[in-house]
């Protein structure tokens, strides 16, 4: 993979985790989107400006996968972005939403990068 490649990958993880967020800061503290039913929640999501926000940076993610696939291997490019993802993710979850983070999750990021590893090595 060369240099391109790679920062491809890297703005398609950081818009999708990014966009993650956004959606969680607009409906992760509201309770449940659907106990108003499902006709509410549709409302309550394409009027939030977090969720507005949010999915256009999937937009954006989608944009920056698209041109790396056409550099990048598939089964190299889709999981390092998908681990890239998980671990910004879980940053973000621990230090801006408060969420806790023990020994199993920290086992399963390693367990993830490990495999995204093995993946961008092997042949």
């Amino acid at each position: 993979m060369d240099r391109l490649g790679f920062m491809l990958i890297l703005g398609s993880a950081l818009t999708n985790a990014a966009g993650s967020s956004m959606m969680k800061a607009g409906f992760g503290r509201r309770g449940d989107l659907m106990d108003d039913g499902a006709l509410r929640a549709l409302f309550q999501i394409v009027s939030n400006p977090w969720a507005i926000a949010g999915v256009s940076l999937f937009g954006v993610s989608f944009i920056f996968m698209s041109a790396a696939l056409s550099r990048v291997d598939l089964s190299v490019a889709y999981p390092m972005m998908s681990a890239m993802v998980y671990v910004l993710v879980l940053a973000v979850s621990v230090f801006w939403f408060g969420e806790p983070m023990g020994l199993s999750k920290l086992l399963g990021i390693g367990a993830i990068l490990f495999g995204v590893v093995a993946l961008s090595v092997g042949g």
